[in-house]
């Protein structure tokens, strides 16, 4: 066994629960990659994935409900991209908690925004349960696919390092593309005073 695959072997779990719990999109496209050439379990990807992704949007969450007066949790509020979380949010709730984590810049300052919103914490810990769910398996099943594409063109090639080298290169194109797609959305996305205008009429 190689060292990359040792390593893999022993601390990829911890890796894709620390992923899921961080922006970490990427390594888990990576670890799918790993799970397809079987040196991970995909069913245990995804539920360390899962697991991470939940816990980390439920407790920038419950922080901004309930411990705002932290400094770190104030310096987070501060931020115009809560401010602008909150517009969304306003209008569209349950479709703005399952889509968080696809917005770049915007998962911590979404579940920040969250909490200082109206949405009750109940329902919140609900749809984040779903949308941490939806996320984790599009992340893996890009992977997957970005494994299965490396398998046909290298076909048995031994050294699962190149396999995830140019999985690596795939992901970041496809991490930029996907970014550059979600920065568009959010500038056309409402403001919170274009929101008070319409209100207005």
């Amino acid at each position: 066994m190689t060292t990359t695959e040792a390593l893999i072997a022993h601390y990829g779990l911890f890796a894709v629960f620390i992923g899921g719990l961080l922006e970490g999109e990427t390594f888990l496209i990576l670890a799918a990659v790993a799970a397809h050439q079987g040196i991970l379990s995909l069913p245990l990807v995804f539920v360390f994935g899962a697991i991470g992704a939940t816990i980390g949007d439920q407790t920038w969450f419950l922080l901004s409900r309930y411990k705002r007066d932290m400094p770190l949790v104030r310096k987070l509020v501060a931020k115009p991209e809560v401010r602008k979380a909150i517009g969304l949010i306003q209008r569209y709730p349950t479709v703005f908690i399952l889509s968080l984590r696809f917005l770049y810049g915007l998962r911590t300052a979404g579940a920040v925004a969250c909490g200082l919103s109206e949405i009750p914490t109940p329902r919140f810990m609900v749809v984040n349960v779903i949308a941490a769910v939806i996320w984790t398996a599009v992340m893996l099943a890009l992977g997957y696919a970005f494994g299965s594409a490396i398998e046909a063109v290298l076909g048995n090639v031994d050294r699962v390092e190149m396999k995830i080298l140019l999985a690596a290169i795939v992901v970041v194109i496809a991490a930029v593309a996907i970014r550059f797609a979600a920065a568009r959305w959010q500038r056309r996305a409402p403001r919170p005073a274009d929101q008070s205008e319409d209100a207005d009429k």
